[in-house]
């Protein structure tokens, strides 16, 4: 898949670079901006640099969803990693998937236990 970043110049910004390998690794930008939690037409701009809002907050977006975590249950494992194993069901005959609901449930990164937070 080739990406046009000449509106980025000799150098493109590092969450450039991110987000181009992550639409390689899915094959389209519409697979690379759900993983992000973005939408497609979001991910289109910032690859052309036209994108008309505040870009800090797509780097930080981005560059979140490549980063290293400390999981409870797993250990060390990258932010994929805990997104996908946040989203996997709930098997009640698996003692590691139990352990990982539970962690999960509560994880300061799971954005739904920050929406019921009362902090």
């Amino acid at each position: 898949m080739n990406i046009d970043l000449s509106g980025w110049g000799q150098q493109p910004p590092e969450f450039i670079q991110v987000l181009v390998m992550l639409v390689k690794e899915t094959g389209s930008k519409k697979a690379a901006a759900s993983r992000i939690g973005i939408d497609r037409a979001s991910v289109s701009t910032l690859l052309a640099n036209k994108y008309p809002a505040n870009i800090a907050r797509m780097e930080q977006k981005i560059m979140a969803y490549c980063a290293t975590v400390e999981c409870p249950v797993l250990g060390m494992i990258e932010s994929a990693e805990c997104q996908k194993q946040r989203e996997m069901p709930f098997i009640s005959s698996n003692p590691q998937r139990i352990a990982l609901y539970r962690a999960c449930r509560s994880c300061s990164r799971n954005p739904e236990s920050r929406e019921n937070s009362h902090d």
